[in-house]
């Protein structure tokens, strides 16, 4: 062979690594992190449903990933409570049945009941701050329509709260079952009215803790709470003709 077409034939092959290389490093940029956000806010955000099929090709086309970074962010999310894997048929939108939706929900008062007891009273100065910073950037976006920033918003309204209550165990359990009922609380993110109840609740909250009034914070905890309990029970009686 000529040595120019020599010249020619390693460049080519140079540039063709190099494009296998960039591919590469593409598809390792996409951590188990981002893919379990994602998805995580496609179930929350009600754009896919309940015993939806989710396709792991699809997944890894999506979010340029390979295999096994997609099969250990649904790994993740089989362990959050949020995807459940059937043998031979793959991976689907978790479906709560009414009796693991109750006792998930009796699971969350207990908790929270037990970080709200143990907030400070009076509340810190830089906690009351805190929560009003976030509840204003909640309240913008309920007000804007944006779902995407009103869903990150709640949920460090919530981590804030019950961080205050200086038990990291106990805020961490509060967290973990939080996020199991993303699968539940779908239905009260998309709704208008849902939403701005939530907003006016996070409100009364923080005015229970300036007025260093337990009993009603516990109570305002609690009915947080039912809404999405009694909307996701209401769609399964009527999706399996109950």
């Amino acid at each position: 062979m000529p040595t120019r077409d020599i010249a020619k034939s390693t460049i080519s092959a140079s540039g063709q690594r190099l494009a296998d290389e960039r591919a590469e490093a593409t598809a390792e940029s996409v951590s188990v992190a981002d893919i379990v956000s994602a998805i995580e806010e496609d179930i929350v955000l009600n754009r896919v449903h309940p015993k939806e099929r989710l396709v792991e090709e699809d997944l890894m086309q999506r979010f340029a990933g390979k295999r096994h970074v997609v099969r250990q962010a649904l790994f993740q999310l089989e362990n959050a409570g949020l995807v459940e894997r059937i043998k031979n048929r793959g991976a689907f939108v978790k479906s709560y049945t009414p009796e693991e939706v109750e006792g998930i929900y009796v699971m969350r008062e207990l908790l929270e009941e037990a970080a709200a007891d143990r907030i400070p009273m009076p509340a810190p100065p830089a906690l009351i701050d805190a929560l009003t910073a976030i509840q204003s950037q909640h309240s913008t976006a309920v007000e804007s329509g944006d779902l995407r920033a009103v869903f990150h918003h709640n949920i460090a309204f919530h981590r804030t709260l019950f961080a205050a209550c200086g038990n990291d165990y106990l805020a961490d359990t509060v967290n973990e079952f939080a996020q199991k009922a993303h699968a539940i609380r779908f239905i009260g993110t998309t709704d208008r009215q849902a939403i701005l109840l939530a907003r006016d609740e996070h409100l009364a909250m923080i005015d229970a803790l300036k007025q260093q009034d337990r009993a009603e914070l516990h109570r305002l905890c609690y009915q947080h709470l039912q809404p999405s309990k009694e909307r996701y029970l209401h769609l399964y009686r009527l999706r399996e003709g109950g």
